[in-house]
């Protein structure tokens, strides 16, 4: 991994660009008698220059290739109790898998395959109470930079903060509505269009919403490492500042896609490397069957050839 265990502890720098993850303060609750004091996601953000015309044109030059797609997927780690608050509704930490180290691929394409599982909202999962995972990216903030990434930043997360995909707050939504409803971000105008936009291929004006039923594609822009990340609160997510030397690469938000996968294909690996994989498993277990039926037939097959079918002889092929 690219990120450390243990992401309460400060950040370190590893062999392969690890950032330790800063967790959220733990908030002292006192027994009094009013309610508690919730501490919203911050509003917006603060004046921020990027150089990004400065990065694009320095690979403007280089060739521009596609080199696949990879499938998001996260993993789950129990955080130290002195990190998570009692009140506390998401327990758990959530870090993106990472991507390739696509060193010396400057201004080629990536695209990260995300299944609707990780798009749901907490609106959605109103009937159990659980806190929803596109929530639990927001929250976890595994981004580093402003408008260009770490190459180990979340995608989704990577996304929100830019400003193409509208993010999710669980119990917070309701007062982000109340506090900021005339941002962008909030805007709750009926957009109940007969064929509302699944593909953007530039940044939307307003963040897009989740399209129901659809899994996400986000394609990233890969770009040289910066000599600082900037940190800034954009689309009430905060992101992390990396001012250290990065061994990594970066990466912009080029595009996004709402699509149907179909349940088939949603959770599977794709391209040449995964296409050799399911290969190999389904040779293994050709392997496996005739290996079983050679002993079937060495021992008789539980009567001589009469427990073949009467004195049919089976033949049996193993490739190399």
């Amino acid at each position: 991994m690219r990120f450390t265990s243990n992401p309460a502890s400060g950040p370190t720098h590893h062999h392969h660009h690890q950032h330790g993850i800063t967790a959220h303060p733990a908030h002292h609750h006192h027994h009094h008698h009013h309610a508690p004091t919730r501490t919203l996601p911050p509003s917006y953000k603060p004046a921020v220059t990027v150089q990004t015309k400065a990065v694009l044109a320095a690979i403007a030059d280089k060739p521009r290739m596609h080199l696949g797609s990879q499938l998001y997927s996260t993993d789950l780690s129990q955080p130290a109790n002195a990190d998570v608050s009692l009140d506390a509704k998401i327990k758990y930490r959530s870090r993106m898998k990472e991507l390739p180290y696509l060193q010396d691929r400057e201004n080629c394409t990536f695209t990260i395959r995300v299944p609707r599982y990780y798009l749901q909202a907490t609106d959605a999962m109103n009937e159990n109470d659980e806190p929803s995972p596109l929530a639990a990216i927001c929250k976890q903030r595994q981004v580093w930079g402003t408008d260009v990434y770490t190459d180990d930043s979340d995608v989704v997360a990577a996304a929100v903060h830019s400003g193409w995909l509208k993010g999710d707050f669980g119990e917070f939504n309701d007062d982000l509505q109340l506090l900021c409803g005339d941002e962008p971000d909030m805007d709750t105008s009926d957009e109940t269009s007969p064929d509302p936009p699944l593909t953007f291929d530039t940044r939307p004006a307003k963040p897009a919403k989740i399209s129901a039923g659809h899994d996400l594609h986000i394609t990233v822009l890969i770009v040289p490492p910066v000599e600082q990340y900037v940190s800034s609160t954009q689309h009430f997510i905060q992101s992390r500042e990396w001012k250290e030397k990065h061994d990594g690469m970066s990466y912009m938000i080029q595009r996004i896609e709402f699509v149907d996968e179909g349940p088939a294909t949603r959770f599977c690996e794709r391209g040449l490397v995964a296409k050799k994989q399911r290969i190999a498993v389904e040779e293994a277990a050709r392997r496996e069957a005739a290996a079983g039926l050679l002993m079937f037939a060495a021992s008789g097959g539980g009567g001589g050839a009469a427990g073949l079918g009467g004195g049919v002889s089976v033949s049996v092929s193993v490739g190399a």
